[in-house]
C-alpha cells in the first residue's frame, strides 16, 4: 500500500495527478485547500492538496493525459468541498472525512469525467415493533376475524394502550368494555328512532331480497301499538311475483288497510284525504342498483312523497362494497336512517359495521328473524359493536 500527497491549483489536476501515479483504484484519505506560492506574497493563490492511497504495491503508471479542454461556450464553474475538522479542546486531532473511492475510467481521446463514490453505513429503519398487552393482541385478532377496517384497529390499539391503566390492560374483559364504548362513538344513531315520527310519510328503499316488507310488517306493528297510529299499508311492489299476495296476508293478520300502487300518479291520489293521525308505510319495488332504468322508475316514485321519512333497508349478510354501492345510488333521495336486517343470519358484523361507520347513515332500528310481532329493536351503537365480540344476536 502506497500514501502519497498531491497539490495542485484545481480539483481536477489534483484528482489527475492521483490517477497518473496511483491508478484508477486510489482512494482519497483527505482533501483540503492550502496557500500556494511564497509566504511573503499576500496575494498568493490558494491549491488542493490531496493524501491518497494505493491499494496495490506498486502504483500503475499511466500516461500522461492532455489538460480537459471545455468547448467555448460551456462555463464550469469550480467548487471547492468544504471540509469541516471537530477539534476538541483538549486532543487536537481532526476526524477524517470518510474515505473516497475514484472511479476514474477514461475513455479514448476524452477527458476522464470524475466520479465520486462515497462509502457510508446505511441508516437503520426505525422498529415499529411496539409492545401490546396480551388483552389488546387477543381483541385486535378479533376484530381482525371480523373484517373491521384495519387503520381503524390500529388507531385503537394505541389509544388504549395510551389511555388505559394497567389494571385494565391485564384484564381481557375491562379493556373490551373501553373499546366497546369507543368503536360505539362512531356510530350516529337517527334521533328520536322508536319514539316518534318526523312525517306522516314513511318509505323503505333496498335491493330486491333485503327483507323490505317484513320490515314494513315490523313497523306497522311497532308503530300502531306504540305509537298509537292509524297505519295504512301502500304496496307500490306490484311487479315482484307474490307480492301484493304478501302484501294482502300480513295486512289481513294485523287489520290494516292496504293501498296497491301502480304508477306515481296512484301514489299521489293515496294521500288525498289524509287526516292527522294517520301514517302511511310505502313498500317500495326492490331495485338494482346496477340498472339504471330501474333507478329512474324508484326516483320518480319517491319524488311523489316530498315530505317523508326514508329508511334504506340493508342486510348484514350484504359485502361492504355492494353496501357502499347501494348507498351511493340511494344517496339522492337523501336518506334519514339505516334498517339493519338479517342480523341473525351471520356470525360476521364487521362489514356492516365498516359501512355504516364510513357512509354516516344514523342507524334506526335492527331487525332478525321474520315473526312480526317481535325481533324489531331500536338501534343501540353498543348492541351492534358487541356482536363483533361474539355476542350472539338472539342471545
Amino acid at each position: 500500500m502506497i500514501t502519497k500527497t498531491f497539490k495542485s491549483e484545481s480539483t481536477i489536476q489534483t484528482l489527475q495527478l492521483v490517477q497518473q501515479e496511483l491508478g484508477a483504484d486510489a482512494i482519497v484519505v483527505s482533501m483540503r485547500e492550502v496557500p500556494a506560492g511564497p509566504i511573503w506574497n499576500p496575494w498568493k493563490k490558494s491549491a488542493v492538496e490531496v493524501v491518497a492511497v494505493s491499494p496495490n504495491d506498486e502504483p500503475q503508471v499511466r500516461k500522461p493525459q492532455p489538460p480537459m479542454q471545455m468547448p467555448p461556450s460551456l462555463e464550469v464553474a469550480e467548487e471547492i468541498p468544504e471540509i469541516e475538522w471537530d477539534i476538541p479542546a483538549k486532543k487536537k486531532t481532526a476526524k477524517l472525512p470518510p474515505p473516497i473511492k475514484l472511479n476514474l475510467n477514461p475513455l479514448s481521446g476524452q477527458p476522464a469525467p470524475v466520479t465520486e463514490t462515497v462509502r457510508m453505513t446505511e441508516p437503520t429503519a426505525p422498529s415499529n415493533d411496539r409492545y401490546s398487552p396480551p388483552a389488546l393482541k387477543k381483541i385486535q385478532q378479533q376484530l381482525t376475524q371480523q373484517g373491521v377496517e384495519s387503520s381503524l384497529i390500529e388507531r385503537l390499539m394505541e389509544l388504549s394502550a395510551e389511555t388505559l391503566s394497567p389494571s385494565t390492560l391485564a384484564d381481557v374483559e375491562a379493556s373490551k368494555r373501553s373499546i366497546v364504548q369507543l368503536m360505539g362513538a362512531e356510530l350516529r344513531v337517527q334521533k328520536g328512532a322508536g319514539a316518534f315520527v318526523s312525517n306522516n310519510v314513511v318509505a323503505v328503499v333496498g335491493a330486491s331480497g333485503s327483507g323490505k316488507t317484513s320490515v314494513i310488517a315490523k313497523l306497522a306493528l311497532f308503530f300502531r301499538q306504540g305509537l298509537h297510529k292509524s297505519v295504512t299499508w301502500v304496496c307500490a311492489d306490484t311487479v315482484r311475483t307474490g307480492a301484493i299476495a304478501e302484501a294482502k296476508a300480513y295486512t289481513s293478520a294485523l287489520g290494516l288497510d292496504l293501498k296497491l300502487v301502480y304508477t306515481p300518479q296512484d301514489l299521489k291520489e293515496v294521500f288525498n284525504g289524509e287526516q292527522a293521525n294517520d301514517l302511511f308505510l310505502v313498500d317500495t319495488p326492490g331495485y338494482n342498483p346496477c340498472n339504471e332504468k330501474q333507478m329512474i322508475e324508484l326516483g320518480a316514485l319517491i319524488s311523489e312523497m316530498p315530505s317523508r321519512c326514508t329508511y334504506l333497508v340493508a342486510p348484514a349478510t350484504t359485502k361492504e362494497a355492494d353496501l357502499h354501492q347501494l348507498s351511493a345510488s340511494l344517496g339522492v333521495f337523501n336518506i334519514d336512517g339505516l334498517i339493519i336486517t338479517k342480523l341473525d343470519e351471520t356470525y360476521t358484523f364487521g362489514g356492516i359495521y365498516n359501512f355504516a361507520r364510513k357512509s354516516n347513515t344514523p342507524l334506526a332500528y335492527f331487525t332478525s328473524g321474520r315473526e312480526t310481532s317481535r325481533n324489531l329493536e331500536t338501534a343501540d351503537p353498543m348492541r351492534l359493536v358487541s356482536a363483533l365480540f361474539g355476542k350472539e344476536w338472539n342471545k
